[in-house]
Formats: C-alpha cells, structure tokens, sequence
C-alpha cells in the first residue's frame, strides 16, 4: 500500500463528508512531547557491521547497542473541526549509540547517530478537549548525522536525509497527552512511545 493513499483518503474526508462544517473559531494548541525511541536495529545491522570491520584487516569485531534513546516532540497546531486538526512540529529523534570492540590490533569504537527532523499532519479526533482519542497522518524531513569515537580520534559525518511518512496514535487529556509514534526512514523505521504535554489557546 502506498503511504499516499492513506493521507489522500484524509483528505477526501476532510471534504466529501456534508456534515462536516469548520469551526466557528478555530483554536490554536502547543505542545511538547518526551520521546522513548526504539531504533530497530537487528542483529544482521550488527553483523554487516563487523564484517565490514574485519574487511579491512582486523582479526574479530563484535558489536552491540540498546537500540534506544531519548528525544523530544515541540510543536503547535490548529484545530478546523471538532473532529479534524493539523499540526507542525520539530522532533529530536535521540541518539543510537553502537559500541563496538576490535582485536587485532585492539580497538574500542562508539559510534554514535543523531537525528532531526520536522513533521507536518492532519490530525483526526474523537471526544472532546478534555477526553480525546487522536490519530495523525504526515510527512516529516529527517536528517541523519553519525560520529565515530576511538582511540585515535573521533569523526563526524553526514548519514543522509530525505522526506517519508509517519504516523500516530494517542489519547489526549485536558493537559496531558500521551502516544505511539512511527516514522519512516529511507528503508528503515523508528518508533516511539511519548508522555507529554498540551496547552489550547
């Protein structure tokens, strides 16, 4: 399925359903947003990894990460209808950190990967702005950046960028919010759990 279909279905709802009319007055919120990051990295992510270590001449490689890290969701949106909203943010997405020993010679590397990003949704409602359950619908423009720490010195360099859908689920209280969050990356994916909070003007 395309990731196209489903924001196009959005907004064919937005507009084909004539009991839907805008608000009278259309409501403006922040919010902001602890993020937990599962990275999904698999064990075969390690193993090329280290295969390509001993390529250039060492003797074994072995390494490891939590696959987890910490971010943070800051943003604003508007809500058009009591069911419909659309919101932008700007989200940190942590920082993947793979620790990695060598032999032969020896050698102990951290290589750590940083991300951003900056995401635009439709959001859809069901309850009230005290009691609400929301899913959202988007893009998001993520960059990547990847230092590597030894011995010798450390490197830093750019991993990529590019622009992919993201979706999410949450309940929503009076002020406090909390959700699950995927995002697509390349032909990756990153997924988070998030507790926060939210202020409508």
């Amino acid at each position: 399925m395309r990731y196209s279909n489903i924001i196009f279905a959005f907004t064919l709802l937005l507009i084909g359903m004539p009991t839907l009319s805008l608000t009278k007055e259309i409501r403006p919120y922040v919010f902001l947003d602890y993020k937990r990051f599962s990275y999904g990295v698999e064990r075969e992510d390690l193993q090329a990894i280290n295969r390509s270590l001993v390529s250039l001449g060492y003797s074994s490689s072995t390494s490891s990460t939590d696959n987890a890290g910490n971010g943070f969701e800051i943003g604003g949106g508007a809500d058009i209808h009591k069911n419909f909203g659309v919101e932008a943010s700007y989200v940190n997405l942590g920082t993947l950190t793979i620790k990695t020993t060598l032999t032969g010679p020896s050698e102990s590397l951290k290589t750590e990967i940083d991300g951003t990003s900056f995401a635009v949704a439709v959001v859809l409602k069901v309850g009230d702005d005290k009691n609400a359950f929301f899913g959202r619908a988007g893009m998001h423009t993520w960059d990547l950046d990847g230092t590597v720490t030894g011995t010798r010195g450390r490197a830093t360099a750019s991993l990529g960028d590019g622009t992919d859908p993201f979706f999410g689920v949450g309940y929503k209280g009076d002020f406090v919010k909390i959700g699950f969050d995927y995002y697509k990356i390349d032909d990756g994916d990153i997924r988070s759990f998030n507790i926060g909070l939210s202020y409508k003007f």
